[in-house]
């Protein structure tokens, strides 16, 4: 009996087996390389599909900027000319009001002008002014009717003068109705353009928006990138500039040293020395670190004298597309963003230009931002980032207004040329739209 159960749990367990075998069956090594080239492959093409959506949503982001940018730029348009409208409306209410006058008085006019005829008429009769003046009992009743006569006349003609002067500017005042009836439909005009084009701009945005946040890992993946690249870009600045004091610090405790040596060495000399021979001797030394220190001095003062009028660092036309400090975005929820300048979009010309004069203290590249310079004015420092290519290089003097370098056009931005502008003093960030014009 138990040698018959041994045989069956023998036959079950056989039989596993050869099911197990029959259900994995052995990998030969043609199989395996198969499956690595279809892995291979499907990471690639997710690779590729995770770096396409990444592109759109750049794409969209700084489309999505522009627009907002344009929005604000409209609203701003459309409020001025809603106050020219306003005004030209009050201007033409003023005019309807002088025009109301001008007929009341000319008909007031007219009006005195025939009831003195009439009673002229009724004192001389039919006679003519000649039989009037003759027609006199004495010769003072006739000198007396004759004075009346010119007197008469005299008054006609100043009432015919007052009439056509008056006639005359009630005609001039439609004439100035008239155009300020046409400057009101023009304003009009493009009042309603431009809130059309408002309105199409609001319609492109709420599309991107939507894609955005359906978009939501690839939207927090870039804008994880460009906060990430805003922060390597501070901490290279910071460095370079701190580097740059340190340098400048040296060099000032340097040059006291040398003034101290200079000065012990002078008391070692004998008294018979000439005023002309040490006069001969200081020019022969000048103290160039006491000199640059009153020259920066001098810029810095200069520079911040005229702040508020300081050139845009971009030509032609611009548009803002990301102000300064840490901003709320206006459509995308739980969204901040922080700058340390502004980001230009350059609608015409390509090129970057100084601000201001100064000299080129730095020149590099960084990784989301291209070439970037600094120039220093003094104690205050302007940066020029996303450059394509740059006009300038270390310790260049530059000149207000000249061509810093050619504003990198972005493909994975919609071709966009966008420059990052910062304004520091030292290390301290500035808000570049308080000092540029």
């Amino acid at each position: 009996m138990w040698k018959n159960i041994f045989v069956i749990i023998a036959a079950i367990v056989l039989s596993l087996g050869v099911d197990a075998q029959a259900v994995k069956p052995k990998r030969s090594a043609a199989n395996v390389r198969k499956e690595q080239q279809a892995t291979k492959k499907q990471i690639k093409e997710t690779t590729q599909k995770i770096n396409q959506n990444t592109k759109e949503t750049k794409k969209h982001l700084s489309r999505l900027n522009s627009l907002n940018s344009e929005i604000q730029a409209k609203n701003t348009e459309i409020s001025k000319i809603q106050v020219g409208v306003d005004s030209i409306v009050r201007k033409i209410g003023t005019i309807n009001d002088s025009i109301t006058i001008l007929n009341n008085n000319i008909e007031l006019l007219r009006a005195n002008y025939i009831n003195s005829l009439r009673k002229l008429q009724g004192t001389t009769g039919s006679m003519s002014p000649l039989s009037f003046i003759f027609s006199s009992r004495s010769f003072t009743e006739a000198y007396r009717n004759m004075r009346y006569m010119q007197q008469f006349n005299k008054w006609r003609k100043n009432k015919l003068t007052d009439i056509k002067k008056a006639e005359s500017t009630l005609s001039e005042r439609r004439v100035l109705l008239d155009s300020m009836q046409q400057s009101r439909n023009f304003e009009m005009s493009k009042l309603n353009s431009s809130r059309k084009e408002l309105e199409n701009a609001k319609v492109q945005t709420d599309k991107i928006v939507a894609k955005l946040k359906s978009e939501g890992k690839s939207l927090r993946t870039v804008l994880r990138q460009k906060q990430e690249q805003q922060r390597r870009l501070d901490r290279e600045l910071d460095k370079i500039i701190a580097e740059e004091q340190a340098r400048i610090e040296r060099q000032r405790r340097e040059q006291e040293r040398k003034n101290k040596n200079t000065a012990s060495n002078k008391k070692t000399q004998s008294d018979g020395t000439s005023n002309d021979n040490n006069a001969a001797e200081k020019s022969a030394n000048p103290q160039p670190a006491t000199s640059m220190a009153a020259a920066d001095r001098a810029l810095t003062g200069s520079f911040e004298s005229n702040q508020g009028k300081l050139l845009f660092p971009v030509t032609g036309k611009y548009r803002i597309v990301k102000e300064f400090g840490r901003q709320k975005h206006p459509q995308l929820d739980n969204v901040e963003t922080e700058n340390s300048g502004i980001d230009i979009e350059a609608l015409s010309s390509k090129q970057a230009r100084a601000v201001f004069e100064g000299t080129v203290s730095a020149t590099f590249k960084q990784p989301g931002y291209g070439t970037i310079v600094m120039v220093r004015h003094g104690n205050y420092l302007t940066i020029y980032a996303n450059l394509a290519s740059i006009n300038v290089k270390n310790g260049d003097k530059v000149r207000t207004g000249q061509t810093i370098g050619t504003i990198f056009t972005d493909p994975d931005e919609d071709n966009k040329a966008i420059l990052h502008f910062e304004l520091r003093k030292e290390r301290t960030k500035l808000n570049p739209m308080l000092w540029i014009r």
